[in-house]
């Protein structure tokens, strides 16, 4: 085994590899960053309802502080109506100008309204951009698609290519894309209802892409436009709608693409990268090694302290304590009513002291075994039951392990000791904030957090109305998550995490004070029905009107410690005295 001295050269001669490594790169030419602004808006179309006004987002982006900018938005008059947000120039023209912007993105938001179900565009141009130091420049035009919906919804009640109906088909929904196999040259378009007049652009089906678009008017004279996005590979094979991964070097680091690199110095950043990952391979098994030499030699030292082996296993406190929290575990169930048994958990999280602040800092640590490490106490020796159809509340001031009994009950977690007794596959844990992606707009995003809850694409589709409705979000669904304000999203979330069906065992993290006065109302309306729906329920809360409002039993947790377990008034009100 390598002694101290040699993995101290070791890790020297790592940082003269590193040092020299980093100086080939900066010598290297490095791609070029394409500068100048752009503008973007919120989604790639839009479809709103008739006589209804809603919002559109336009984005500007620079790669440089901006100072003033403006641009011309253009729409036809005679298909939409101008609301806000704007300077009129004229019946088919709205000019923006911001001054003293004083940052590198920034959003407007136009309202229009649809007169007519005709399928129309609105255009950004003349943009003109100054940055901080007086420079001035421009970006492309760009432009959006917006198609009108009837006030009574879509005209068809179903679209079939070649004998097969598109699946999850709303009238409502305007676009759809389907898979179609290799040989497929045609698309033969079927409509429901048949009296509906039906115009289809054209249908051959080329390899790749293709786009039809049908248009539906009634005998009334209202129209909708559907557009059926046919993807036709061109073999069995294919991987339909997934591009094909970029060759090369620069498929796996994207920074290198618009760098031309030569055989040699390819060859020189592969061997840097391999003597790195191997260094690092060489360092962890060398951790390995140590602490299990140190394990040996604490367990000999164990030994030699306590006598015989024998007597050192079964005879210390902790082992007797061991066996007893199997005798407990292992002893007969005789309350046939219980839930969740939560025995003995006891949970211990581990973190370094010190932490490096770059790779090769944390590599030089480990090899001079300079790292050390502390265990943080969440949760001491906590022991409690829940039987079934009790509504059971958990108080505790923060950073008392609340969240973490949750999270273990419902196996997120694994405890560092004890064990929990329950059925996993009966549990739902509500927990809002997580599952976003700010960059997705609000129906992408219901989509992303209802498959993280376990919702399947059908039960969303069947569901995302209500969702909708639930959350007050009627005309913001197709903007980003990130321009919401912090009520919508935690409505948002809300409105996701209770369209299912009650559960058996039902889970609440902090979920009872979400939104406004008159959405907060609405909100323990739905709790309730779901509390009173026969369900097992466990609640996290910092308000204890709360769990004396919904709870028969409460269990308070205090610094990681088991505090008190009674009823609600008895235990809230210790609480309440506690904390002053």
């Amino acid at each position: 085994m390598m002694n101290q001295k040699k993995f101290q050269r070791a890790g020297k001669l790592f940082s003269l590899f590193l040092c020299v490594g980093i100086l080939w790169l900066i010598l290297t030419p490095q791609p070029v960053s394409a500068a100048g602004e752009e503008v973007s808006f919120g989604s790639e179309s839009y479809t709103w309802e008739v006589g209804e006004s809603y919002p559109i987002g336009i984005y500007i982006t620079s790669d440089t502080e901006m100072d003033s900018f403006s641009y011309v938005v253009g729409y036809d008059p005679e298909v939409l109506e101008y609301v806000q947000g704007g300077i009129v120039l004229s019946d088919s023209e709205v000019e923006v100008e911001v001054d003293d912007v004083g940052d590198t993105d920034y959003v407007i938001y136009l309202y229009f309204s649809p007169l007519t179900t005709d399928a129309t565009a609105i255009s950004v141009t003349d943009i003109s951009v100054t940055d901080s130091t007086g420079r001035e420049s421009t970006a492309d035009d760009v432009s959006v698609n917006v198609n009108g919906q009837p006030e009574s919804g879509g005209l068809l009640e179903s679209i079939s290519i070649n004998g097969v109906e598109i699946p999850g088909f709303d009238s409502d929904k305007t676009e759809y894309t389907v898979y179609v196999q290799p040989d497929v040259t045609e698309a033969e378009i079927t409509c429901t209802p048949s009296d509906v007049e039906v115009e289809i652009s054209d249908t051959v089906l080329e390899e790749g892409d293709n786009e039809i678009l049908i248009t539906c008017t009634d005998e009334d004279g209202n129209q909708a436009e559907y557009t059926v996005n046919v993807y036709r590979p061109a073999s069995l094979t294919e991987d339909a709608g997934i591009p094909e991964p970029e060759e090369g070097i620069s498929s796996l680091f994207p920074f290198l693409q618009n760098t031309e690199w030569s055989g040699a110095s390819l060859a020189a950043l592969i061997a840097l990268i391999a003597l790195i990952l191997l260094l690092i391979i060489l360092s962890l098994i060398k951790v390995h090694l140590v602490r299990e030499q140190r394990r040996k030699k604490r367990r000999g030292r164990q030994m030699e302290n306590t006598g015989e082996e024998t007597e050192g296993e079964t005879g210390s406190p902790a082992a007797a304590e061991d066996t007893a929290v199997r005798e407990d575990s292992d002893a007969p169930d005789d309350d046939a009513d219980i839930d969740i048994r939560v025995s003995h958990i006891t949970m211990k999280f581990k973190r370094e002291k010190d932490e490096s602040s770059s790779i090769k800092e944390l590599v030089i640590r480990t090899l001079k075994r300079q790292r050390s490490f502390e265990y943080f106490c969440a949760l001491d020796d906590i022991s409690f039951d829940v039987r079934k159809g009790e509504v059971v509340g958990i108080i505790g001031t923060n950073g008392s392990g609340k969240s973490t009994i949750l999270k273990i009950i419902s196996g997120v977690l694994v405890p560092t000791g004890g064990s929990v007794t329950v059925d996993k596959s009966k549990i739902q844990l509500l927990t809002l904030g997580t599952g976003f992606d700010m960059e997705l707009t609000g129906r992408e995003n219901v989509y992303l957090n209802g498959a993280l809850i376990g919702y399947t694409r059908d039960y969303i589709d069947r569901k995302y109305d209500e969702i909708v409705k639930f959350a007050e979000l009627e005309g913001f669904m197709e903007e980003r998550v990130k321009n919401y304000s912090s009520g919508m999203v935690s409505r948002l979330g809300f409105a996701i995490a209770t369209a299912r069906e009650t559960p058996e065992i039902l889970i609440l993290d902090e979920v009872l004070s979400v939104g406004d006065m008159f959405f907060r109302k609405k909100s323990e309306a739905r709790i309730q029905e779901m509390i009173h729906g026969g369900s097992t329920v466990l609640i996290v809360s910092h308000s204890t009107s709360v769990i004396r409002k919904n709870c028969t039993k409460v269990v308070w947790i205090e610094k990681s410690k088991l505090r008190m377990i009674g009823e609600p008034d008895e235990v809230c009100s210790a609480y309440e005295k506690m904390n002053g």
